[in-house]
């Protein structure tokens, strides 16, 4: 029974920090504009998968990484903070 709590308690902080290994937009915008550039996207990606090499995890599904514009719906050239947020929610969903 003290296990499942740990277990419990320990799936609420992950979702609580944004869902079971999903960056954060924050994790994108390098320079705290309020938006993704394609290059942000792209070094945000780097950045994560060399850390999560150094920790000896892999990430899954690289290949099925979502493109730049299935994120910027609107077509505008950056991704805006309720862009990413739907984006993630649907990712979430599936």
């Amino acid at each position: 029974m003290k296990n499942l709590l740990m277990l419990s308690v320990l799936i609420s902080s992950v979702m609580a920090a944004g869902g079971m290994g999903m960056p954060s937009f924050s994790d994108f915008d390098s320079n705290g504009d309020g938006k993704i550039t394609q290059k942000e996207l792209n070094d945000g990606r780097a950045k994560r998968h060399e850390q999560k090499a150094k920790e000896g995890r892999m990430l899954r599904n690289i290949q099925n990484a979502p493109s730049f514009a299935e994120f910027d719906t609107n077509g505008d050239g950056v991704i805006s903070k309720e862009e990413f947020a739907a984006h993630q929610k649907a990712r979430r969903g599936q």
